[in-house]
């Protein structure tokens, strides 16, 4: 009878391959076991960025010290607090989601679902 342990790994193994060979420091670390399927995911999410924007922003969001602004301490009187709905658009932008559906602008030109318009000035 396997126990747990032995019935994770073989299904770890099933999935990303066989574990690293011979016993190193890296192998007792959660991140070398975690690189494989991370590594796995990524390339999922990236697959399924099929504009040039979504790419870009992906990209972008992978650089590092890219996600810094949200290290940034909520100080109310500094106006440095942002509400959750202000995060979640600011998320988006960043990932190149859909914010919204396509629209006419007040300028006249088309929104599409990135809501960018009003950022290109």
């Amino acid at each position: 009878m396997q126990t747990v342990w032995q019935l994770l790994k073989s299904r770890w193994v099933a999935s990303y391959g066989p574990a690293h060979r011979g016993q190193t420091a890296s192998n007792s670390k959660q991140s070398t076991w975690d690189k494989p399927g991370v590594l796995a995911e990524s390339a999922a999410v990236e697959e399924t960025r099929t504009s040039p924007f979504q790419r870009a922003c992906l990209l972008a969001a992978h650089t590092p010290h890219s996600g810094d602004w949200l290290l940034a301490l909520p100080i109310t009187a500094c106006g440095l607090r942002l509400d959750d709905e202000a995060v979640s658009i600011a998320v988006a932008l960043r990932l190149g989601s859909e914010l919204g559906s396509p629209h006419s602008c007040r300028c006249g030109s088309l929104v599409d679902a990135t809501s960018t318009h009003g950022l290109a000035l």
